[in-house]
């Protein structure tokens, strides 16, 4: 058997192979440990995971500033439980690549979907960004989000009204639906191939009453 030793070939056989697969450096939940002050937690191997927390103060890391948002997805069926995923693929401008990833259903996934829906609609996907996480007060104590662009907080009028009612009716499946949209549309308008008109606001409030 003879084999074919081509450079050529083998830049063109391994992007075929790994089409539409994302490397990231670092990946990281959300919320992972209810009764920590942190909201970011680095996943380590395929079990533990550490909380962030700046180095030098030692408080936990709440806020990504100067990132772009390189892609977004919806993964199904992960881990123990079956869950559905919001990954978020951001750039520093180093250029290292790290994923944020949540459930799909959660406060945190939801205020992040409607704030890059706002984005989208001020022009600002191909922009570096910043993400900010904090924790509710209430029992379970979610997580919130707001997705800044130029120093202001956007955020998405309809989107927020739709998942508003469907969070009063309780209509898990609704919600659902609601962000697999977005995940789709933003995909679509992050590859630069869908137009899609909704309705931008700008708010200055970063609060649970925002959601």
């Amino acid at each position: 058997m003879t084999v074919a030793e081509s450079s050529a070939i083998t830049a063109e056989l391994v992007a075929e192979l790994t089409a539409g697969v994302t490397y990231v450096d670092c990946m990281i939940g959300i919320g992972l440990v209810k009764d920590s002050e942190a909201v970011y937690f680095q996943y380590v191997g395929e079990k533990e995971t550490v909380a962030l927390v700046d180095p030098k103060s030692g408080k936990p890391i709440k806020k990504f500033g100067n990132a772009l948002l390189t892609g977004i997805s919806v993964a199904e069926d992960i881990g123990e439980f079956k869950s559905t995923k919001l990954n978020l693929y951001l750039q520093t401008a180093q250029g290292r690549t790290f994923m944020l990833t949540s459930g799909l259903n959660t406060i945190w996934s939801q205020c992040v979907l409607t704030g890059l829906m706002g984005l989208w609609n001020a022009g600002g996907l191909d922009q570096p960004i910043s993400i900010e996480t904090w924790k509710g007060n209430a029992k379970m104590k979610p997580c919130f989000a707001s997705i800044k662009f130029n120093n202001q907080k956007v955020t998405d009028a309809h989107m927020y009204e739709q998942l508003r009612d469907s969070r009063s009716a309780g209509d898990q499946a609704q919600t659902l639906t609601i962000c697999k949209q977005a995940v789709e549309l933003l995909d679509h308008a992050i590859k630069g191939d869908s137009e899609y008109p909704v309705e931008v606001t700008v708010s200055t409030n970063n609060n649970e009453g925002d959601f």
